[in-house]
């Protein structure tokens, strides 16, 4: 029996033209966005480059003036790209976006930034929604008395009084105070749960506006006793830096969350306005760029920390059932040769060149001997020793192999996705493949993570 098809109301008269011409319209919009996103944050990386090798040059700083040539790199145009129908595992939908084909890692670069912040947030909301809230019996400060209350997510801001100091000093005096607050009975018992990020604005003044940004699970706190415990903590931290503490008191800011993404948007933003580094005087940019290791700027603690590390063993549990065939020793990861000595040039990975491994394939001695990795030599170690010139000829050519293995892994990965240079060039699948038959024919397998 043949059934005739009636179309529905909703397809009568549909022009199926003009819903395929505004589909055209939405995603050219979205690609347009996207790249307009990607030139600012190349454009933005270009200006605080150029800054800090203007600082380092009248310093005669050759360590900066890497540093400032790493950064350059990072926001190079050219090193962008962008991709279209990359496929969601665990949805099935098809997204687009774009990214760097190279990391620089820095504190001062705004792609890198942006890219750490978009990896804080996914963590943050990971951590939440596997957290539980309960019901608990505490004291409350109300009643003056125990009571049994459901706990509740809080946004706490913990703000410094002024320091007319650089901002090294001030970021070290603001991490002692938020050590001295973290480890008080107070803190442990009614915030058992904190995620905490560190912020800091430049004022008019050129002095540093830094504050702690807190998401928390907590009890109703009267906003005093917070108030009370931080500016304590601040008082003693400016002592031991021997700065006197002129304000009246440390400012907190405390309310209850109701829209929970909006929250962990706010505490995991960035670490500074885009245009800060503009406003930082020259020998405070290049004491930034000497630190070598930088305090944690994002952290998770109390019950967050315990729900993060089981959610970690989960995850290790599933990549082992799903991945335990591979060869994890001929394996990139994210355009890194982070577990490989095949190559004599180094990868790239957080600010910093990972060295050849170079582990002896002698058996120990004795059994409980230990076998211990040297360590691995910075890029700042080897402008030190070889001078800026020699650096860069090493650096570009590691810069070149990381956007190729780079390349060949997203391809990898995903391989519905188009790929392109963000003036809309294809790239050259050519070229990869080649490259991917050169690694090939040296025993190395590059697979998608």
């Amino acid at each position: 029996m043949t059934r005739n098809y009636v179309p529905t109301k909703k397809l009568i008269g549909l022009d199926l033209n003009s819903e395929l011409k505004a589909f055209d319209s939405a995603a050219r919009s979205k690609r347009a966005e996207a790249i307009a996103v990607a030139d600012y944050r190349s454009e933005r990386g270009e200006v605080v480059a150029a800054l800090v090798a203007a600082a380092a040059t009248a310093a005669n700083d050759e360590v900066s003036l890497g540093y400032a040539e790493r950064m350059r790199a990072c926001a190079d145009r050219q090193n962008f790209y962008y991709g279209e129908d990359f496929l969601d595992s665990s949805t099935g939908e098809l997204f687009s976006g774009f990214n760097n084909l190279f990391g620089c890692g820095l504190k001062l670069c705004q792609s890198c930034m942006a890219r750490s912040a978009a990896r804080n947030r996914r963590i943050a909301l990971r951590v939440l929604e596997h957290t539980e809230l309960l019901n608990k019996e505490h004291y409350c400060f109300i009643t003056g008395g125990y009571i049994v209350e459901q706990e509740q997510h809080r946004f706490v801001t913990l703000t410094m009084p002024k320091i007319s100091k650089s901002l090294k000093v001030s970021s070290k005096i603001q991490k002692r105070s938020w050590d001295l607050l973290r480890k008080l009975k107070f803190t442990k018992t009614y915030l058992p749960g904190i995620i905490k990020t560190a912020e800091f604005t430049v004022r008019i003044d050129r002095t540093y506006h830094n504050h702690l940004h807190l998401l928390a699970i907590s009890y109703f706190i009267p906003e005093s006793l917070i108030k009370e415990a931080w500016t304590s903590c601040v008082k003693t931290a400016f002592a031991e830096f021997g700065v006197d503490f002129e304000a009246a008191q440390a400012n907190v800011n405390l309310k209850l969350v109701y829209d929970l993404q909006g929250a962990v948007k706010e505490v995991c933003k960035y670490i500074t306005k885009s245009d800060s580094w503009e406003k930082i005087p020259a020998e405070h940019l290049l004491e930034i760029t000497r630190i070598k290791r930088w305090d944690r700027m994002f952290e998770i603690s109390g019950r967050f920390r315990q729900t993060l590390a089981k959610l970690k063993i989960q995850d290790a549990a599933a990549a082992d059932a799903l991945s335990s065939f591979l060869d994890k020793k001929s394996t990139f990861t994210d355009g890194v040769a982070r577990e490989l000595n095949y190559f004599n040039t180094d990868g790239i990975t957080d600010g910093e060149l990972s060295s050849d491994l170079g582990c002896s394939e002698e058996i120990p001695a004795k059994p409980d001997e230990i076998l211990k990795k040297p360590k691995r030599e910075s890029w700042r170690d080897i402008i030190e020793r070889d001078g800026l010139e020699k650096y860069k000829e090493i650096f570009y050519r590691q810069v070149e192999y990381a956007q190729k293995i780079r390349k060949l892994r997203l391809i990898l990965k995903f391989p519905t996705a188009s790929f392109s240079d963000l003036d809309g060039r294809p790239w050259d699948l050519a070229e990869i493949e080649q490259f991917a038959q050169q690694l090939a024919a040296r025993g190395v397998d590059v697979l998608p993570a």
